[in-house]
């Protein structure tokens, strides 16, 4: 350590182009460990990101990311003579310094079908190399059973730090929203869901509820946000079979800018999603006082206990029951937009990375 501060090499490599879930830890816990005075932060995150003051770019084709980490990683760290190493999505190289993991799920282990042969195995490669890790850092105590179940990692080298919701995201002005909202084509009351290219997500649940919430609330919407994907052509013959056409909009990838207005302007967060390492979406949607209408599956159920509205899984109807609650029982959505803001104030990034700097001074000391 040099000056009394940590040296931490934070191997953000693994940014996508367009960041959710892991890309979000991934960003905003660098800018906070940034800004941490006993900090020294080395991040290496490929353009154009620039998450640390100090920021390497490490030279290679997107596709070619896991050889550097393999082959490349190594070499980098020798010549930046760090004091921890720190992979924020699992990776951990064969190196002689202490080192920190973050495993923020392991679906590809717990819901094998979720994913194709290729990305499950690889996946399931990138996850084994955080047993190598001095600690492995976990968003909920639903992860940390399924890092011992899994990876047979010893329990008192595991720590739960929470996530928080992004930076600035907070209800948006009246102006902004009902400008967003022209501008998406959602002037009438809609519903919002997240993740259309998972198929973990449930969306589809989502939609199937659908039918039952234009009888009772006719002029409902269902807004559909996320990276289109396989699911895609499914979705929208769902859509078709049910006669949905005129009430179901697929927005596609949503910009950080629309975001907030988006969230903010929604009745509810519908999120039936199987299991979630933490549900940082539904956080993120309390941030903009949206109510969260979730399944009371792991970690969801533990993330957002006393705070969202919860559901048995792969039940339409019960989706159903709590938004038309919430459609037509005005006093009722503002006292859980209420609870919303108050709950997710609890949470933040700074808090975050002041934990993760006592889990890098434990294994350094």
């Amino acid at each position: 350590m040099r000056e009394g501060k940590i040296r931490v090499f934070f191997n953000a490599s693994a940014l996508p182009a367009r960041p959710a879930g892991a890309g979000i830890y991934t960003l905003e816990l660098a800018r906070a460990l940034d800004r941490h005075p006993e900090v020294v932060l080395i991040a290496a995150a490929p353009e154009p990101y620039r998450p640390a003051q100090s920021t390497t770019r490490p030279s290679f084709p997107r596709p070619a990311r896991p050889l550097w980490e393999w082959r490349g990683l190594p070499g980098e760290l020798r010549r930046q003579r760090p004091d921890v190493y720190h992979g924020p999505h699992f990776f951990v190289p064969k190196v002689d310094i202490p080192t920190v993991a973050t495993v923020h799920d392991l679906t590809f282990f717990r819901i094998p079908k979720r994913y194709d042969v290729i990305h499950r195995e690889y996946y399931r490669l990138l996850a084994r190399t955080s047993r190598r890790a001095d600690r492995i850092i976990v968003p909920s105590s639903a992860v940390a059973a399924d890092v011992v179940r899994y990876l047979g990692y010893p329990p008192e080298r595991i720590r739960v730090i929470a996530e928080a919701p992004r930076a600035g995201l907070a209800p948006a002005s009246e102006q902004v929203v009902a400008e967003t909202r022209a501008r998406l084509g959602l002037e009438q009351p809609y519903l919002l869901a997240l993740g259309t290219a998972e198929p973990g997500k449930r969306v589809v649940d989502a939609i199937r509820a659908m039918p039952a919430i234009r009888a009772s609330t006719p002029g409902t919407l269902l807004a559909l946000a996320g990276n289109p994907g396989p699911l895609s052509a499914a979705f929208e013959h769902e859509v078709r079979r049910l006669d949905l056409g005129d009430c179901v909009k697929f927005l596609g990838y949503v910009d950080d800018a629309d975001l907030g207005a988006l969230l903010t302007g929604a009745a509810a967060l519908v999120f039936p999603s199987l299991f979630e390492g933490f549900g940082l979406p539904p956080l993120e949607a309390m941030a903009c006082g949206t109510p969260v209408i979730a399944t009371s599956e792991p970690a969801m159920s533990e993330v957002l206990a006393g705070a969202a509205m919860f559901v048995p899984l792969r039940n339409p109807a019960a989706i159903a029951s709590a938004a038309i609650r919430l459609l037509s029982e005005p006093g009722l959505r503002s006292e859980l937009s209420a609870r919303a803001i108050e709950f997710a104030a609890q949470f933040s990034w700074e808090k975050a990375a002041r934990e993760t700097v006592d889990v890098y001074q434990e294994i350094t000391r």
